[in-house]
């Protein structure tokens, strides 16, 4: 559901300031990102992952090399969808002379965490070996919870030939990743009682990985200003009535009174920016190149919004009015 201000009521400054820096924002990074992939430097994280993995020969290492590449594609695709949901983000704030009431929230969320796996996966700070076992890590986990997914499935509701298969080639992609991962000289870690897998290990140079990525802890390590907003959007994403009820000016039992929260569209703004200057300093300095300038402008776009902000705590365009003042047209829901 969007909602467009009542005759003679634009909307918000602030919704109007995230459409126009969230769209400027999902460009920069598009753009950012493919000149530093086009133009590694030398002796930077990215060529000297290469360089691991030539300079070994036998199985082990071209297995490796695989998980390398695997590891890469899928901090690609999880930047696709970072900027996906950035700048669907963009055009949901007063792309058509409207807003949401919750979807900014739910949409924030997928940037935030997609931010943060792409920042793990490609963290520079770690040795090559370590980047080979999370995106391992990363890779068993998918292959892991497809499979467990499809497995869930009621049978009764399919074909028995077309469920059978879909368990099949889930099975067979399992097993596919699990053989490649001990193929390259990794082995699985696990609890005492011997039976629960927690971890995937790299015997030398020493390297141990959790199997469970732990997103609420990655968002408080690397996007410290904004795990309190991923929290509370949250609430959203999994329809709690705490996270609700914000929009909401009726009693319970009275006709829905419904008004945007705009100070939650500036946190959900605010974040998207934040986790996508995550990605851009991740890959700049990967790739060998200093993402300062670039990561300068991403601050001045947040501190537009957060200024915003500030003065919509003491202003009354807070919220979008409901009503005309005196007597007017209420505002339309779409």
């Amino acid at each position: 559901m969007t909602v467009r201000p009542p005759a003679g009521f634009p909307l918000p400054e602030l919704v109007l300031v995230a459409n126009r820096v969230l769209t400027e924002e999902a460009e920069a990074l598009r753009t950012a990102l493919e000149d530093f992939s086009t133009a590694p430097r030398p002796g930077c994280p990215w060529t000297q992952d290469d360089k691991a993995v030539a300079d070994h020969a036998g199985p082990e290492a071209q297995g490796r090399a695989r998980l390398l590449r695997y590891a890469r594609h899928q901090a690609m695709l999880i930047y696709v969808n970072a900027y996906d949901h950035l700048l669907t983000l963009a055009r949901a704030l007063g792309g058509d002379g409207a807003m949401p009431l919750f979807s900014h929230a739910s949409l924030s969320r997928v940037v935030c965490e997609a931010a943060v796996r792409f920042a793990w996966l490609m963290d520079p700070g770690i040795s090559s070996e370590e980047r080979i076992v999370r995106g391992a890590v990363a890779l068993f986990v998918s292959a892991d919870e497809r499979l467990k997914s499809v497995r869930g499935l009621p049978a009764e509701r399919f074909d028995r030939r077309v469920h059978r298969q879909m368990v099949q080639s889930c099975a067979a992609e399992h097993d596919a990743v699990q053989e490649l991962i001990t193929g390259a000289g990794l082995t699985f870690g696990h609890r005492q009682n011997g039976k629960t897998r927690t971890r995937l290990e790299l015997e030398s140079p020493k390297v141990s990985v959790p199997l469970k990525i732990n997103i609420t802890e990655l968002m408080a390590a690397l996007l410290p200003d904004s795990p309190s907003w991923y929290n509370i959007g949250s609430s959203v994403t999994h329809s709690r009535y705490w996270g609700l009820r914000d929009v909401d000016g009726s009693r319970p039992g009275e006709p829905l009174a419904l008004t945007p929260n705009v100070l939650d569209v500036g946190a959900a703004a605010e974040s998207a920016i934040s986790a996508s200057g995550l990605i851009l300093g991740r890959c700049g300095r990967c790739y060998g190149h200093d993402p300062a300038a670039h990561i300068k402008r991403n601050v001045e776009r947040r501190e537009a919004i957060d200024a915003l902000m500030r003065r919509a705590t003491r202003s009354a365009w807070a919220h979008i009015p409901a009503e005309a003042q005196q007597r007017g047209p209420r505002g339309r829901q779409t």
